[in-house]
């Protein structure tokens, strides 16, 4: 699409291409779960997050029980699917999938705005979109009550407001950029990166083209801030005084590394003694790490005999694990090799979930290229000053390292950075360029 062309018609393409690919996305999603169902909600993270928002609709607040406040999850799924639910008037597992369908269809028109305003290839825009509504993998996820499709619809908003923000400052785009980055900080704490990638880009880089004002760069920082301090002051509140920015699940992560995921934690003489599972072999990996969970039962059973319970246990065996991992560096290398590939591999449930060869040729066609683009990313974008490519460069590199070391099974934790991996991966290819928002 021309540059030149006249506003209107800029945005009646706009809208015309917006309205295709939500479409598809949409027929793509209902044709999955009409020919396979909706999938299972038993035995992964599905069920505290379909109980916390029936709480909140049933008026228990931000409770899995319903009677004591939740800190384990971060908030910004939860209250969504539950103003959803409660807008509908429904909490069935129907509804709060429907909303899945929804998120991750949005998701596709937005993919496009972002690729096509951050790069020169128009063309490349609408195959990220179509991409994004019609990538067999994350549509077989569609049915599971996760948070992933609305990471990724907010980190797909987050690139489109700093990129409309740093091309034309002005105090409500800074606004919108710094609510944004707050809300996603919400949705998981590993966003909380964001706002100092902002600080070093906007405030760091010297001759960087149509750099903000100062003032304005802190702005969206503080905006940000400001989203996220009230529910950090929840948290301090429903704990007692413990700083807990987003989530309690950040505390746990340490034990999670040292076990590789092969360990559940006695937080009261009267829990059972829970047997310890065997190492598991994955396709080239193992997972379970036996010296890591001895370590950790024996710390376990020290810390009850001193009488604390509860939490305080899990904080205990926190600090242990840290001091664990401090001592066996080449184990922490390990784990973010093995979660540095997962990241790139297709993550999928259902009946394609087994397809392993697809799975191996849809890694080496579409998601390593999208590792290989984001690196030579934010080398072109350092060379050329684009500072929105290397924040979002940089932030999505942050993001995916933040997450390497508790990767046990294929690119789910990769899926919320599809949209500005492929954003930063046509500007490798094809340069800035892109277009203004459209406007009436």
């Amino acid at each position: 699409m021309s540059e030149g062309a006249p506003p209107r018609h800029r945005l009646a393409v706009t809208t015309g291409w917006c309205v295709l690919l939500f479409s598809v996305a949409m027929v793509c999603r209902h044709a999955y779960l009409r020919y396979v169902g909706i999938e299972s909600q038993d035995g992964g993270d599905m069920g505290e997050y379909i109980a916390l928002a029936r709480n909140l609709v049933e008026g228990h607040g931000f409770s899995s029980d319903g009677v004591t406040p939740a800190t384990y999850r971060p908030p910004l799924f939860s209250w969504l699917l539950a103003a959803w639910c409660w807008l509908l008037g429904d909490t069935h597992i129907e509804t709060m999938v429907a909303f899945q369908v929804v998120v991750q269809s949005l998701t596709a028109p937005l993919t496009y705005l972002l690729v096509r305003d951050l790069q020169a290839s128009h063309h490349f825009a609408i195959v990220s979109g179509l991409f994004m509504s019609a990538y067999p993998y994350p549509i077989s996820t569609v049915s599971l009550v996760l948070q992933e499709p609305t990471q990724t619809l907010f980190a797909a908003g987050v690139g489109l407001c700093l990129a409309w923000w740093w091309r034309a400052p002005s105090i409500p785009r800074a606004v919108a950029a710094g609510t944004l980055l707050g809300l996603c900080s919400l949705a998981k704490s590993p966003f909380l990166i964001g706002p100092p990638i902002v600080l070093l880009i906007g405030l760091g880089l010297r001759h960087v083209p149509r750099r903000p004002p100062y003032r304005l760069v802190w702005l969206v920082v503080a905006v940000s801030a400001a989203v996220v301090v009230p529910w950090t002051l929840r948290n301090a509140h429903v704990t007692g005084g413990r700083f807990m920015p987003i989530n309690s699940q950040n505390v746990t992560i340490l034990i999670w590394m040292v076990a590789d995921g092969h360990f559940q934690p006695r937080e009261s003489p009267t829990d059972p003694v829970h047997a310890i599972p065997a190492p598991e072999r994955g396709v080239g990996f193992t997972y379970g790490n036996e010296d890591g969970v001895a370590y950790l039962r024996r710390q376990n059973e020290t810390l009850l005999q001193q009488g604390l319970t509860g939490y305080a246990v899990v904080e205990g065996l926190s600090a242990a694990a840290r001091s664990y991992l401090l001592r066996h560096p080449g184990y922490v290398l390990r784990l973010m090799f093995r979660g540095a590939i997962l990241s790139f591999v297709p993550y999928a449930v259902g009946p394609i979930r087994g397809v392993l060869a697809a799975r191996m040729a849809a890694m080496v066609l579409f998601h390593l290229p999208l590792a290989l683009g984001l690196a030579a990313s934010l080398v072109r974008a350092w060379r050329e000053r684009e500072a929105v490519i290397a924040m979002l460069s940089l932030l999505v590199m942050a993001y995916l390292l933040a997450h390497t070391t508790v990767s046990m099974e294929g690119g789910r934790y990769a899926l919320p950075m599809f949209p500005l991996m492929l954003a930063v991966a046509g500007y490798s290819l094809f340069g800035a360029g892109g277009e203004p928002p459209a406007e009436g």
